[in-house]
Protein backbone atom coordinates (compact mmCIF):
# COMPACT_ATOMS: atom_id res chain seq x y z
CA UNK A 1 0.00 0.00 0.00
CA UNK A 2 1.37 3.74 -0.34
CA UNK A 3 2.55 5.45 2.27
CA UNK A 4 0.19 8.14 3.85
CA UNK A 5 1.73 11.56 3.66
CA UNK A 6 1.69 13.82 6.13
CA UNK A 7 1.82 17.49 5.34
CA UNK A 8 3.35 19.84 8.76
CA UNK A 9 4.75 18.35 12.31
CA UNK A 10 4.45 21.59 13.91
CA UNK A 11 6.17 21.80 17.84
CA UNK A 12 3.43 22.46 20.67
CA UNK A 13 6.21 23.42 22.65
CA UNK A 14 9.77 22.85 23.71
CA UNK A 15 10.51 19.29 24.71
CA UNK A 16 9.99 19.23 28.77
CA UNK A 17 11.58 16.44 31.46
CA UNK A 18 8.37 13.81 30.82
CA UNK A 19 6.40 13.70 34.35
CA UNK A 20 9.77 14.46 36.75
CA UNK A 21 11.29 11.65 35.33
CA UNK A 22 14.27 13.55 33.19
CA UNK A 23 13.20 11.77 30.24
CA UNK A 24 12.75 14.19 27.19
CA UNK A 25 9.44 14.59 25.51
CA UNK A 26 7.91 16.55 22.92
CA UNK A 27 4.69 17.36 21.65
CA UNK A 28 3.37 17.48 18.20
CA UNK A 29 0.59 18.05 15.80
CA UNK A 30 1.03 15.86 12.56
CA UNK A 31 -1.36 16.71 9.96
CA UNK A 32 -3.28 13.90 7.74
CA UNK A 33 -3.38 14.57 4.19
CA UNK A 34 -7.14 14.98 4.40
CA UNK A 35 -6.47 17.81 6.87
CA UNK A 36 -6.86 15.77 10.29
CA UNK A 37 -5.00 17.62 13.63
CA UNK A 38 -3.11 14.49 15.24
CA UNK A 39 -1.50 15.63 18.66
CA UNK A 40 1.56 13.44 19.23
CA UNK A 41 3.80 13.04 22.41
CA UNK A 42 7.15 11.23 21.84
CA UNK A 43 8.92 11.01 24.96
CA UNK A 44 12.31 9.32 25.04
CA UNK A 45 13.51 10.60 21.49
CA UNK A 46 17.48 9.62 22.03
CA UNK A 47 16.89 5.89 21.63
CA UNK A 48 16.34 3.42 19.14
CA UNK A 49 14.12 1.31 19.58
CA UNK A 50 10.50 2.37 20.08
CA UNK A 51 7.06 1.60 21.21
CA UNK A 52 3.50 2.96 19.30
CA UNK A 53 1.15 3.78 21.91
CA UNK A 54 -2.50 3.36 20.38
CA UNK A 55 -5.28 3.76 22.93
CA UNK A 56 -9.24 2.62 23.72
CA UNK A 57 -11.79 4.74 22.41
CA UNK A 58 -12.19 7.89 24.36
CA UNK A 59 -9.04 7.83 25.87
CA UNK A 60 -6.18 9.98 25.16
CA UNK A 61 -3.51 8.37 27.60
CA UNK A 62 -4.86 8.59 30.51
CA UNK A 63 -4.22 4.88 31.67
CA UNK A 64 -0.36 4.95 30.23
CA UNK A 65 0.34 7.63 32.90
CA UNK A 66 2.90 6.08 34.74
CA UNK A 67 4.07 3.47 32.13
CA UNK A 68 4.89 6.28 30.02
CA UNK A 69 7.46 7.79 32.08
CA UNK A 70 9.28 4.09 32.74
CA UNK A 71 9.02 3.04 29.15
CA UNK A 72 10.54 6.30 28.02
CA UNK A 73 14.14 5.94 30.05
CA UNK A 74 14.82 3.07 27.95
CA UNK A 75 12.86 3.41 24.40
CA UNK A 76 11.41 5.71 22.12
CA UNK A 77 7.75 5.57 23.04
CA UNK A 78 4.99 7.47 21.28
CA UNK A 79 1.40 8.62 22.20
CA UNK A 80 -1.32 9.32 19.44
CA UNK A 81 -4.73 11.01 20.29
CA UNK A 82 -7.41 9.64 17.56
CA UNK A 83 -9.11 12.28 15.48
CA UNK A 84 -11.27 13.84 17.90
CA UNK A 85 -9.73 12.55 21.21
CA UNK A 86 -7.85 14.47 23.77
CA UNK A 87 -5.72 17.18 22.15
CA UNK A 88 -6.32 16.43 18.62
CA UNK A 89 -9.24 18.41 17.68
CA UNK A 90 -12.45 17.45 15.86
CA UNK A 91 -11.28 16.32 11.95
CA UNK A 92 -13.16 18.02 8.93
CA UNK A 93 -16.40 16.24 7.50
CA UNK A 94 -16.21 13.42 6.51
CA UNK A 95 -14.52 12.45 9.84
CA UNK A 96 -12.89 9.04 8.40
CA UNK A 97 -13.10 7.23 11.61
CA UNK A 98 -12.80 3.83 10.52
CA UNK A 99 -10.28 1.48 11.75
CA UNK A 100 -8.57 1.45 8.64
CA UNK A 101 -8.35 5.29 8.64
CA UNK A 102 -6.86 5.57 12.52
CA UNK A 103 -4.10 2.67 11.01
CA UNK A 104 -3.52 5.03 8.30
CA UNK A 105 -3.04 8.08 10.94
CA UNK A 106 -0.94 5.71 12.87
CA UNK A 107 1.25 5.07 9.92
CA UNK A 108 1.19 8.80 8.96
CA UNK A 109 3.00 9.47 12.74
CA UNK A 110 5.46 7.13 12.53
CA UNK A 111 6.42 8.91 9.13
CA UNK A 112 6.17 12.56 10.22
CA UNK A 113 8.46 11.07 13.40
CA UNK A 114 10.87 9.23 11.11
CA UNK A 115 10.01 6.37 13.01
CA UNK A 116 10.83 3.48 10.43
CA UNK A 117 8.72 0.62 12.58
CA UNK A 118 7.60 0.27 16.02
CA UNK A 119 6.57 -2.35 18.41
CA UNK A 120 2.77 -1.42 18.45
CA UNK A 121 0.80 -1.54 22.00
CA UNK A 122 -3.04 -1.49 21.50
CA UNK A 123 -5.56 -1.13 24.69
CA UNK A 124 -9.14 -2.20 24.01
CA UNK A 125 -9.98 -0.16 20.47
CA UNK A 126 -6.27 0.12 19.67
CA UNK A 127 -5.73 -3.28 19.36
CA UNK A 128 -8.38 -3.91 16.15
CA UNK A 129 -6.24 -0.33 15.11
CA UNK A 130 -2.96 -2.02 15.49
CA UNK A 131 -4.36 -5.14 13.74
CA UNK A 132 -5.24 -2.76 10.71
CA UNK A 133 -1.79 -0.82 10.81
CA UNK A 134 0.03 -4.47 10.81
CA UNK A 135 -2.81 -5.27 7.48
CA UNK A 136 -2.21 -2.28 5.55
CA UNK A 137 1.67 -1.10 6.90
CA UNK A 138 3.04 -4.62 7.60
CA UNK A 139 6.75 -2.70 7.48
CA UNK A 140 6.38 -0.75 10.01
CA UNK A 141 5.48 -3.30 12.54
CA UNK A 142 7.86 -4.92 14.64
CA UNK A 143 5.94 -6.77 17.23
CA UNK A 144 1.90 -6.46 18.34
CA UNK A 145 1.06 -6.28 22.00
CA UNK A 146 -2.66 -6.95 22.76
CA UNK A 147 -3.42 -5.12 25.69
CA UNK A 148 -7.14 -6.27 26.56
CA UNK A 149 -7.92 -5.60 22.94
CA UNK A 150 -11.14 -7.62 21.14
CA UNK A 151 -9.63 -8.32 16.86
CA UNK A 152 -13.13 -6.99 16.09
CA UNK A 153 -16.89 -6.59 16.78
CA UNK A 154 -15.85 -4.19 19.85
CA UNK A 155 -19.24 -4.42 21.03
CA UNK A 156 -20.34 -8.10 20.63
CA UNK A 157 -19.46 -9.23 24.13
CA UNK A 158 -19.85 -6.34 26.24
CA UNK A 159 -21.02 -7.35 29.56
CA UNK A 160 -21.81 -11.07 28.18
CA UNK A 161 -24.46 -9.69 25.39
CA UNK A 162 -24.77 -8.44 22.09
CA UNK A 163 -27.71 -6.54 23.14
CA UNK A 164 -25.52 -2.97 23.14
CA UNK A 165 -24.79 -3.15 19.42
CA UNK A 166 -27.87 -3.52 18.18
CA UNK A 167 -29.05 -0.02 20.30
CA UNK A 168 -26.06 1.97 19.54
CA UNK A 169 -27.52 2.71 15.90
CA UNK A 170 -30.53 4.10 16.99
CA UNK A 171 -28.81 6.04 19.77
CA UNK A 172 -26.97 7.81 17.03
CA UNK A 173 -29.77 8.89 14.79
CA UNK A 174 -31.17 10.50 18.26
CA UNK A 175 -27.96 12.17 18.72
CA UNK A 176 -28.17 13.71 15.44
CA UNK A 177 -31.51 14.72 15.60
CA UNK A 178 -31.10 16.44 19.30
CA UNK A 179 -27.59 17.59 19.03
CA UNK A 180 -27.45 20.53 21.43
CA UNK A 181 -29.37 18.69 24.22
CA UNK A 182 -26.87 15.49 23.89
CA UNK A 183 -23.92 17.97 24.36
CA UNK A 184 -25.04 19.60 27.24
CA UNK A 185 -25.97 16.22 28.95
CA UNK A 186 -23.12 13.99 27.91
CA UNK A 187 -20.60 16.81 29.16
CA UNK A 188 -23.28 16.94 32.63
CA UNK A 189 -23.49 13.37 33.11
CA UNK A 190 -19.55 12.05 32.36
CA UNK A 191 -17.47 13.91 34.49
CA UNK A 192 -19.59 12.45 37.84
CA UNK A 193 -18.09 10.20 40.74
CA UNK A 194 -21.10 7.98 40.10
CA UNK A 195 -19.87 6.73 37.18
CA UNK A 196 -16.69 5.52 38.97
CA UNK A 197 -18.58 3.42 41.66
CA UNK A 198 -20.67 2.07 39.08
CA UNK A 199 -18.00 1.05 37.58
CA UNK A 200 -16.72 -1.02 40.64
CA UNK A 201 -19.86 -2.41 41.41
CA UNK A 202 -19.91 -3.32 37.73
CA UNK A 203 -16.78 -5.26 37.63
CA UNK A 204 -16.03 -2.72 34.63
CA UNK A 205 -12.82 -1.40 36.99
CA UNK A 206 -10.95 -2.42 40.18
CA UNK A 207 -11.35 0.10 42.60
CA UNK A 208 -8.81 -1.11 44.65
CA UNK A 209 -6.14 -0.59 42.12
CA UNK A 210 -7.18 2.35 40.19
CA UNK A 211 -6.11 5.66 41.41
CA UNK A 212 -8.55 7.87 41.84
CA UNK A 213 -6.92 10.75 39.42
CA UNK A 214 -6.28 8.50 36.82
CA UNK A 215 -10.12 7.58 36.78
CA UNK A 216 -10.85 11.37 36.92
CA UNK A 217 -8.83 12.34 33.84
CA UNK A 218 -10.58 9.64 32.00
CA UNK A 219 -14.06 10.73 32.46
CA UNK A 220 -12.61 14.79 31.71
CA UNK A 221 -11.33 13.23 28.50
CA UNK A 222 -14.18 11.88 27.65
CA UNK A 223 -16.70 14.70 28.86
CA UNK A 224 -14.53 16.83 26.74
CA UNK A 225 -15.49 14.52 23.42
CA UNK A 226 -18.00 15.43 20.76
CA UNK A 227 -20.40 12.88 22.10
CA UNK A 228 -21.62 12.30 17.84
CA UNK A 229 -17.88 11.49 17.23
CA UNK A 230 -17.82 9.03 20.30
CA UNK A 231 -20.62 7.46 19.05
CA UNK A 232 -19.29 7.06 15.48
CA UNK A 233 -16.29 5.88 16.32
CA UNK A 234 -17.46 2.79 18.56
CA UNK A 235 -20.10 2.00 15.57
CA UNK A 236 -16.96 1.92 13.21
CA UNK A 237 -15.03 -0.32 15.59
CA UNK A 238 -18.31 -2.66 16.21
CA UNK A 239 -18.59 -3.17 12.49
CA UNK A 240 -15.22 -3.64 12.44
CA UNK A 241 -13.18 -7.30 12.30
CA UNK A 242 -9.32 -8.19 11.65
CA UNK A 243 -10.16 -11.97 13.02
CA UNK A 244 -9.52 -12.93 9.48
CA UNK A 245 -6.09 -11.52 9.57
CA UNK A 246 -5.11 -13.70 12.94
CA UNK A 247 -3.44 -16.32 11.46
CA UNK A 248 -1.35 -14.63 9.32
CA UNK A 249 -0.24 -12.45 11.76
CA UNK A 250 3.99 -13.42 11.75
CA UNK A 251 5.14 -10.26 13.84
CA UNK A 252 5.67 -11.65 17.75
CA UNK A 253 2.83 -10.62 19.66
CA UNK A 254 1.88 -10.87 23.02
CA UNK A 255 -1.98 -10.96 24.51
CA UNK A 256 -2.27 -9.55 28.05
CA UNK A 257 -6.01 -10.18 29.64
CA UNK A 258 -7.66 -9.20 32.71
CA UNK A 259 -9.08 -12.00 34.26
CA UNK A 260 -12.20 -10.14 35.25
CA UNK A 261 -12.77 -8.14 32.08
CA UNK A 262 -16.26 -7.82 31.48
CA UNK A 263 -15.95 -6.17 28.20
CA UNK A 264 -13.79 -8.35 26.32
CA UNK A 265 -13.60 -11.20 28.07
CA UNK A 266 -11.48 -14.25 29.37
CA UNK A 267 -12.61 -16.56 26.47
CA UNK A 268 -12.19 -13.87 23.52
CA UNK A 269 -8.79 -12.91 24.23
CA UNK A 270 -7.87 -16.28 24.77
CA UNK A 271 -9.28 -17.16 21.37
CA UNK A 272 -6.96 -14.24 19.89
CA UNK A 273 -3.93 -15.80 21.29
CA UNK A 274 -4.79 -19.31 20.31
CA UNK A 275 -5.31 -17.68 16.51
CA UNK A 276 -1.80 -15.77 16.13
CA UNK A 277 0.70 -18.19 15.26
CA UNK A 278 3.39 -18.47 19.06
CA UNK A 279 1.43 -15.11 20.33
CA UNK A 280 2.43 -15.18 24.26
CA UNK A 281 -0.26 -15.64 26.80
CA UNK A 282 -0.24 -13.60 29.73
CA UNK A 283 -3.57 -13.28 32.60
CA UNK A 284 -3.41 -11.01 35.49
CA UNK A 285 -6.17 -12.69 37.92
CA UNK A 286 -7.28 -9.50 38.92
CA UNK A 287 -7.02 -7.09 36.22
CA UNK A 288 -10.18 -5.65 34.79
CA UNK A 289 -10.29 -3.97 31.66
CA UNK A 290 -8.41 -1.25 32.91
CA UNK A 291 -5.48 -3.21 32.91
CA UNK A 292 -3.21 -0.41 32.12
CA UNK A 293 -3.99 1.72 34.83
CA UNK A 294 -4.27 -1.25 37.26
CA UNK A 295 -0.92 -2.71 37.12
CA UNK A 296 1.21 -0.31 35.41
CA UNK A 297 4.25 -1.73 36.94
CA UNK A 298 3.82 -5.85 35.99
CA UNK A 299 2.84 -3.85 32.51
CA UNK A 300 5.38 -1.95 32.20
CA UNK A 301 7.46 -5.42 32.84
CA UNK A 302 5.97 -7.38 30.20
CA UNK A 303 6.48 -4.75 27.84
CA UNK A 304 10.23 -4.28 28.83
CA UNK A 305 10.23 -8.10 28.73
CA UNK A 306 8.56 -8.30 25.03
CA UNK A 307 11.04 -5.46 23.95
CA UNK A 308 13.80 -7.09 24.79
CA UNK A 309 12.40 -10.52 23.27
CA UNK A 310 11.44 -9.30 20.12
CA UNK A 311 15.00 -7.21 19.47
CA UNK A 312 16.69 -10.63 20.65
CA UNK A 313 15.02 -12.26 17.60
CA UNK A 314 15.41 -9.55 15.25
CA UNK A 315 18.98 -10.51 15.42
CA UNK A 316 19.39 -14.08 15.69
CA UNK A 317 21.02 -15.57 12.67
Amino acid sequence: MTEPRSRVASHVGPPPPHEGTGVQSVDVFVQAEDGASLFVRDVGMEHDRALLILDGIGCSGWAFRRIIPRLGQRYRVLLMHYRGHGRSPDPPRPWRLSMPDLADDAATVLQARGVSSAVVVGFSMGFQVALELYRRHRERVTGLVDLAGPAGRALATFQGTEAFQHVLPLLRVAMRQTKDLTRRLWRGLVPTTWVQDLGALTNQINAARLHDEDFEIYLDQMAAMDPELFFDTLGEAARHTAHDLLPYVQAPTLVIAGAHDRFVPLPTLRSIAFAIPDAQWVVIEDGTHALPAEFSDEISERLETFMESTAAAATAP
